[in-house]
């Protein structure tokens, strides 16, 4: 754990140690310390590093080894700067292949922002994987422990803890995935709600990237991101140098990307957010820009057309928040009771934020490139019912 972390009441590292025997804070960040780790490892125990890298094991799989000795785990702790520093350079920890966690519920940590899709507080990352290394029953013990500490400190505050996230379940790894285009340099995909892109802290079995690499029988690399409970499309390059080429593109602000996102507010003068923000809490603010149109109301709820300038992490979503618009089924920057209402009314259990067209050059040929990726049926279906209408021509233009 990095030293500027230890006094943050924040910092749930601390807490599960609180509650667990045979573990050890190492505090590094300090000039009159000198953190090793290089005393953990011995022939008599298997150490592993608990971090999302690329390279990262399934824990569930290195617990299923036949291997008989106990398992030693090393968790960074602080944010998310910190625990990649830690991970790839504190002396001794380069022994240890790191391992994920491949299930598991959404982040219940509501005292600060997870600004990682897939995040949790360390203390539950630290349930969920004693969960497979030493029984369901000891995840439950640590996890009722941490909610208990999340609830009297949120009553230290004055307040209650929001409620715990109901994000919407991942569709089955069996459906095969629809592909908006593809040709031999690119192909791009209509995301599903509730799945990642890439790996995280806790991710599903196949992450969007590896299932699309298995359905096409080929290795691709993504060119841009769209949040896990974001719906729509994404384009990904079947070759390192088409990537870089919609990187490129993308940093360039050169791609228009167009979402459709269903909110509490309705005002017609909404028509663009400048403010800035930071990609992670204590970072310096960039600017951020996002365009909206009203497309539609019902009542207190409107649907806008949101066309980001800028791509700073989740950037619609904290704009439309700064706009007092917050987004339906937002459990990060929403609000639990307008979420509850269409939870309960409308049987919708998902962000209401869609990518609906992505308008760039074509990395080979430099042609225009258009993508449209048509609402999901839930999200077709709760616009249907709320009457409010798809202007025509929206999703072709």
């Amino acid at each position: 754990m990095h030293a500027s972390e230890v006094p943050k009441p924040s910092a749930t590292g601390p807490i599960a140690l609180l509650a667990l025997c045979n573990a050890q804070l190492y505090v590094h960040g300090r000039r009159d310390e000198r953190v090793d780790l290089s005393a953990e490892f011995s022939a008599d125990r298997r150490v592993y590093c608990l971090y999302p890298s690329d390279d990262a094991r399934p824990l569930s799989e290195v617990v299923g080894d036949d291997d008989p000795r106990p398992i030693t785990l090393i968790v960074p702790d602080g944010n998310w700067g910190q625990a990649r520093r830690a991970a790839r350079r504190l002396p001794g920890i380069e022994q240890a292949p790191n391992v994920i966690l491949t299930s598991g519920a959404p982040t219940e940590w509501g005292i600060r922002e997870e600004t990682k899709e897939g995040g949790l507080a360390t203390c539950e990352a630290i349930a969920q994987a004693l969960g497979l290394v030493e029984g369901p029953e000891v995840e439950a013990s640590l996890m009722a422990f941490f909610r208990r500490v999340v609830a009297e400190t949120w009553a230290s505050r004055g307040r209650s803890p929001p409620p715990s996230p109901t994000e919407a379940p991942a569709p089955s790894l069996d459906a095969p995935l629809k592909l908006l285009y593809e040709d031999a340099h690119v192909v791009a995909v209509d995301k599903p709600p509730g799945v990642l892109v890439h790996r995280g802290w806790g991710v599903d079995e196949l992450p969007l990237l590896q299932r699309l690499r298995e359905q096409i029988g080929q290795r691709v690399h993504p060119a841009h991101r769209l949040d896990r409970a974001t719906s729509g499309a994404i384009l990904f390059a079947k070759s390192s140098t088409m990537a870089a080429r919609l990187q490129e593109q993308f940093a360039g602000r050169a791609v228009v990307k167009k979402y459709l996102a269903l909110c509490r507010g309705n005002d017609p003068a909404l028509r663009r957010v400048d403010h800035p923000l930071a990609q992670e809490k204590g970072e310096e603010k960039k600017p951020a820009v996002t365009e909206f149109r009203l497309l539609g109301h019902h009542g207190r709820y409107g649907l806008y057309e949101a066309i980001p300038q800028t791509g700073r992490v989740h950037q619609i979503r904290r704009h439309l928040k700064h706009a007092s618009h917050p987004i339906i089924g937002d459990v990060r920057y929403g609000k639990g009771d307008h979420n509850r209402y269409f939870r309960d009314t409308y049987d919708f259990h998902r962000l209401a934020l869609h990518c609906f067209f992505l308008g760039l050059k074509h990395p080979a040929t430099g042609e225009p490139l258009e993508i449209s990726a048509e609402p999901p049926s839930e999200f077709a279906s709760l616009l249907g019912r709320l009457a409010i209408p798809m202007p025509p021509g929206l999703i072709a233009s």
